[in-house]
């Protein structure tokens, strides 16, 4: 089976699960290819020579810098103007109510013809995105080009987002059983929609037990004796994040540990830097591969409520408080975990310190915890959604 994996670069989340899905796949001996959706834009001008050449390139020029300037305007709005975002995710709740296509729709229907195109050319079978604007370019494919091509889509919240059920699509994967009436009720045909949960890579199945969480601590450089608190502020970071590390040392006092991960934004990386380098308690991480192991070595975590990273986190078996949370999926995403036991959430930097100080003595709160993480969050979530696409057409 040949299998095209799109996602866009608009929050870390749709591309961690998209990868994940890509290792899920090559794992069973599939070929795979994964790959921003605006990148598929005209590829089949690329062997051209001369004047046709250089005005491919310019176009696919203009098309990688709409899919920077989208990511980071996506970042902008996330990092500093959060009631701004909230604001526009609610508007795009009334918005795909409406009988009649949405404008995510018509604007991304205009890609269909180049990325069918990149689908024929590569033979394809199987499409899949984790990001809701390429589902909306397969649905348009899927109207105007039929073929044996099967197109799914990943939801990466727990919470059906604006747009996802306006694309007509084969299938559709959900975080969980108990998002089924909601989806419904969203759109998605019940029939075609399967609570596989959120697929997440294979490195986050790790043991976390003493031993092990010594020898990952040890790696990183990290102290091996005192508890560690993660701080995780998304892929676009969060402004939360050096209040609520205050409040964490001021609560832990000598005796903590707080890794500050800033994501990929450099200038929040420099001034976090910048606030702590001479504080020993503190480490920050910029953009890193190694979240597993960060993951592993913490004690408790405190962060953002992204539905790929929460997922993360709790087959990660770690102690989890939600703050921070963006208006929209992200405060969805936090009241579905709590409601299930799987995490606590406040929104304050000091309730949230607070919270995760009180779990490193209070054994059966973590216990009862980590114990509904187990049970609503089970491994495997990228293996059922492969399942699925190797099944019966």
């Amino acid at each position: 089976m040949k299998v095209l994996v799109l996602s866009r670069s608009m929050g870390e989340g749709h591309n961690r699960a998209a990868l994940a899905v890509s290792e899920a796949l090559a794992a069973r001996g599939h070929t795979c290819e994964t790959l921003d959706a605006l990148r598929l834009l005209n590829f089949d001008e690329r062997e051209l020579h001369g004047r046709a050449a250089r005005k491919a390139q310019r176009r696919e020029h203009t098309h990688r810098s709409g899919s920077d300037i989208a990511s980071a305007a996506y970042g902008w709005a996330a990092f500093k103007a959060p009631a701004l975002f909230g604001a526009v995710y609610t508007a795009g709740e009334v918005v795909c109510r409406a009988p009649f296509p949405s404008p995510v729709y018509l604007q991304n229907q205009k890609y269909a013809a180049e990325t069918w195109a990149y689908i024929e050319d590569r033979r394809f079978d199987v499409v899949i995105s984790t990001h809701t604007f390429p589902l909306e370019t397969m649905s348009a494919i899927r109207k105007r080009y039929p073929s044996k091509v099967r197109y799914y889509g990943v939801l990466t919240d727990y919470t059906p987002t604006p747009f996802f059920a306006e694309a007509a699509l084969d299938g559709y994967f959900i975080g969980h059983p108990d998002l089924m009436r909601k989806c419904r009720r969203a759109g998605l045909p019940e029939a075609i929609t399967y609570p596989t949960g959120i697929p997440i890579s294979r490195r986050f199945h790790r043991p976390t037990n003493a031993d092990e969480k010594a020898k990952v601590r040890l790696g990183l450089g990290l102290p091996p004796d005192v508890p560690i608190f993660l701080l995780m502020s998304g892929g676009v970071g969060s402004q939360n994040a050096p209040a609520t590390c205050d409040h964490l040392l001021a609560e832990g006092g000598e005796k903590v540990h707080v890794v500050i991960m800033t994501g990929r934004r450099t200038d929040f990386y420099k001034s976090t830097t910048a606030r702590y380098q001479l504080d020993a308690r503190v480490s920050v991480i910029p953009f890193t591969e190694r979240v597993p192991e960060y993951m592993t070595a913490a004690d408790v975590i405190l962060s953002k409520p992204g539905g790929v990273s929460s997922t993360e986190a709790a087959v990660s078996g770690v102690p989890l408080i939600h703050t921070a949370a963006i208006p929209g999926c992200e405060t969805k995403n936090a009241q579905f975990f709590s409601t299930h036991g799987m995490s606590l959430y406040n929104q304050r930097p000091t309730e949230a310190a607070r919270l995760a100080c009180w779990l490193l003595d209070d054994r059966a709160k973590v216990a009862s915890m980590l114990s509904h993480q187990a049970a609503n969050i089970p491994l495997g979530a990228a293996d059922r959604v492969v399942d699925r696409l190797e099944g019966p057409t």
